[in-house]
């Protein structure tokens, strides 16, 4: 996210624009696929769901064709251990960048005003094999 000022400064949340989210989703992708995840959706009529925990980050992309505002999340590092999250009808996303000894996270907040939460540990400490 070292392009054009798109990393979040440490400590402070970055909400990014719709024009930018596939660019940013992308180098987001780049930077910390391999670190491992949480995934936690909150809302009304979910209450507090964690969805994954401790399963290796693949990457985050958004699907932006016909008006759509949908994001998906990938995890796994193998076809058996694969776990694919979409959010439809996104409203915004909020990025946090890596502080201390955490990694990045990423809210992705839908029309309805449920909200996901994307946690990573630190991109280094684990590793997916190369695709």
């Amino acid at each position: 996210m070292q392009r054009g000022g798109m990393r979040p400064h440490h400590g402070r949340t970055e909400e990014i624009e719709q024009s930018r989210w596939a660019e940013y989703l992308a180098e987001f992708t780049r930077e910390n696929r391999g670190a491992h995840a949480r995934l936690e959706v909150m809302g009304e009529g979910v209450g507090r769901q964690i969805e994954t925990e401790d399963r290796p980050f693949d990457g985050v992309a958004a699907d932006l064709k016909d008006r759509e505002r949908t994001v998906w999340l990938h995890f796994g590092s193998t076809t058996d251990d694969h776990l694919a999250h979409g959010i439809p009808k996104v409203r915004a996303i909020r990025a946090l960048g890596p502080q201390g000894g955490t990694g990045a996270v990423l809210e992705i907040e839908a029309e309805d005003g449920t909200t996901t939460l994307l946690e990573l540990t630190p991109p280094g400490a684990f590793a997916l094999p190369p695709r």
